[in-house]
């Protein structure tokens, strides 16, 4: 399961994009190896990015952090 805030980002590297898919050919080379992912983002405009990198039915937004369960 990956938990996460928002787009991409690193120290050394701006470009989005190419943020985007480094975490795309990370999340490949997880699949590759046979590990099954599952992306939960809170960041509310991840929808443009996030299936990107993740593909299709392999995240939620959650996009109301009041939404999430506190148990």
């Amino acid at each position: 399961m990956i938990l996460t805030d928002g787009s991409p980002a690193d120290i050394d590297e701006r470009d989005p994009q190419h943020l985007r898919m480094d975490a795309k050919k990370a999340a490949e080379k997880l699949h590759s190896q046979g590990i099954i992912y599952y992306c939960n983002t809170l960041d509310p405009s991840a929808h443009h990015y996030v299936q990107l990198i993740f593909g299709q039915n392999h995240y939620i937004v959650i996009d109301n952090v009041q939404c999430i369960p506190e148990n």
